[in-house]
């Protein structure tokens, strides 16, 4: 329900009986009824803030599907009252119990990761290197047996570049060898954090399939009273994410990791029953039973920024209840907000959270429009008139005060005004005489008695 923003309203009590003189003016004999004057009298005027509020339970929480299937047992009644961890009812869903299958295989396979054990370069090398060696000795074994001639010069000096170019073919494939194996290093670096990555993710997988399955036992989070359904929410954004999510071997572990089975329906198409029964298949995110907690009921209203500076935590209201309007209770502000929230006014308010004190009769219920009567401003007795002896005169406030038998022009402020009186702050004191009615008549200096 729409309803209007914080208003103030003042009301005054007034500490004696006003009583009304007539007086003559000078010119005339007989009094003119036209003119009325009254005393100063010292009142108590109190300004209040209207507050519109809501009554507000302690705590509810609502019990959702986590997946498709069939609602096979629920073990409890619209205003059944639970204790905390009691089982509520059970969820059968062969497609939730298949994911954690397929999640728990994921995570088993890619527990252990195989490292890479390339052939040992350096061996090959040495292997190698050792055989053309022992060829070209060979070689050159049998060239020094040839008599001294050019043709065993030639020989030699061949076999002897071969050796060379064998020992710089080593040494390059040395290097070679480095790198490979520094780079070797690095793929393997590279590999166990994949293999990392991969194994978060999947037993991430792992971990949500498992939570789902045990979400489909409905066990109370809270102590409270049921109410069969709820709000629903999760069903509405899984279908709006249906054709956005990836696909491909990825989307197979979403629903693990998000807790998301992505499915369409609600709670029911307009005019179908939605309390969920047994046997009744259920969707994603489909509310089955809210739990209230309304042990403890407070008040929650928005105080307009205009107000907000004139109240202060402690402060004590009287809250009237739209659905009992003769009943009346306590309450105190047990907390303002520092960030406002938008005003019905077009401006900003801030919440303001009231506890009620006292015994409640009737007891209300959670939601139910409430109005809290906050009094603001000092509340001590001053100085009032009648709000009609005072008239404004280039932007100031004045009266007709009656001294000496004479009417004298007198500046006044103004305070909270309401019910036909208004406060003076300054200006006037009690006992005071003014005039109070017929204010065109007077003239100042006029004579009034």
């Amino acid at each position: 329900m729409t309803r209007a923003s914080t208003t103030r309203r003042a009301v005054l009590g007034l500490t004696a009986a006003t009583l009304p003189f007539t007086v003559a003016g000078a010119a005339v004999e007989e009094p003119d009824p036209a003119i009325v004057i009254d005393e100063v009298r010292r009142a108590s005027i109190s300004e209040f803030i209207d507050v519109p509020a809501q009554i507000a339970a302690r705590n509810s929480a609502t019990l959702r599907s986590p997946a498709r299937g069939v609602l096979v047992q629920l073990n409890v009644q619209p205003g059944q009252f639970v204790h905390e961890g009691e089982v509520l009812g059970h969820i059968d869903s062969p497609l939730a119990m298949q994911r954690l299958a397929r999640a728990r295989q994921a995570a088993n396979t890619v527990k252990f990761i195989k490292k890479i054990t390339p052939a040992d370069l350096d061996d090959l090398i040495e292997d190698r290197k050792n055989n053309d060696q022992n060829t070209i000795d060979f070689y050159r074994d049998l060239a020094e047996l040839i008599p001294p001639s050019p043709l065993r010069d030639t020989l030699l000096e061949e076999l002897d570049e071969q050796e060379d170019l064998l020992n710089d073919t080593i040494d390059d494939l040395d290097d070679f060898a480095d790198d490979v194996h520094d780079n070797l290093k690095k793929l393997d670096k590279i590999l166990v954090g994949l293999n990392a990555v991969t194994r978060l993710l999947t037993q991430s997988a792992a971990d949500a399939a498992q939570n789902t399955v045990d979400a489909l036992t409905l066990v109370a989070p809270i102590d409270g009273t049921v109410q069969l359904g709820g709000p629903e929410s999760n069903a509405i954004i899984a279908g709006l994410l249906a054709d956005r999510l990836p696909q491909g071997p990825l989307a197979s572990l979403l629903p693990g990791l998000t807790g998301l089975d992505v499915g369409t329906g609600g709670a029911g198409d307009p005019g179908v029953n939605d309390t969920p029964e047994v046997g009744d298949p259920v969707t994603p995110g489909r509310a089955i039973v809210t739990i209230v907690d309304t042990s403890e009921l407070s008040l929650v209203g928005d105080v307009d920024e205009t107000d907000v500076l004139n109240v202060k935590t402690g402060d004590e209201a009287t809250v009237s209840l739209e659905a009992a309007p003769e009943a009346r209770f306590n309450a105190s502000i047990t907390s303002i907000d520092i960030l406002p929230t938008k005003s019905a006014r077009g401006g900003v308010a801030y919440r303001t959270k009231f506890a009620l004190n006292g015994e409640l009769d009737p007891v209300p219920l959670p939601g139910m429009s409430a109005v809290a009567h906050l009094p603001v401003g000092d509340q001590n007795a001053k100085p009032s008139v009648p709000a009609g002896a005072v008239f404004t005169k280039l932007g100031k406030s004045f009266v007709w005060l009656v001294r000496d038998g004479k009417a004298v022009l007198q500046p006044v402020t103004v305070g909270a005004s309401d019910d036909g009186r208004a406060e003076i702050l300054a200006g006037l004191t009690d006992g005071e005489r003014i005039v109070v009615d017929g204010l065109d008549h007077v003239r100042e200096g006029m004579t009034v008695e």
